[in-house]
């Protein structure tokens, strides 16, 4: 990108376009055009977010999630990519059931954590076919492990 597209992006972001705040946090995120600032990143992805822009929200959960910019937060990593996956955005899909699976930023729930593994799966992000694969590895393994101790317990 050119200083001169630079400075036409920060123009209609300033201006209140969602899609331009987001595509300026990038550039920023980036150093495209512009010194690499990653807090100034975030200014502007929470901008786009606020106006409801899902790349945006995605993008403030994983900065949330691993303290990119921002001091790390689990409830709000895991509050911004709900509100992505709400709009169908595979990876915030993916992302939101580990955040159940693991109960980082809300309540441990691994139904809604293979809810979430599904949809994304539905809306072409593949790779949550290898989270339910290996989830429901783990429950035949654990079912495995009961009737073991079972039969063991029965000697």
């Amino acid at each position: 990108m050119t200083k001169e597209q630079f400075k036409e992006l920060e123009t209609r972001a300033k201006a209140g376009d969602a899609v331009a705040q987001y595509d300026l946090g990038v550039a920023y995120q980036r150093g495209d055009a512009v010194k690499a600032d990653v807090k100034r990143a975030v200014h502007w992805w929470k901008k786009s977010a606020d106006a409801g822009y899902g790349l945006a929200e995605y993008n403030l959960g994983v900065a949330y999630h691993r303290g990119i910019g921002v001091k790390e937060d689990s409830k709000l990593a895991a509050e911004y990519y709900t509100r992505a996956a709400e709009k169908h955005f595979g990876p915030a899909e993916y992302n939101l059931g580990f955040c159940y699976y693991n109960g980082t930023g809300v309540e441990r729930d691994p139904k809604r954590a293979l809810y979430w593994w599904n949809v994304a799966l539905s809306h072409g992000f593949k790779k949550a076919g290898e989270a339910i694969g290996k989830f429901a590895a783990r429950l035949m393994q654990a079912e495995e492990d009961r009737e073991k101790e079972k039969k063991e317990q029965n000697s």
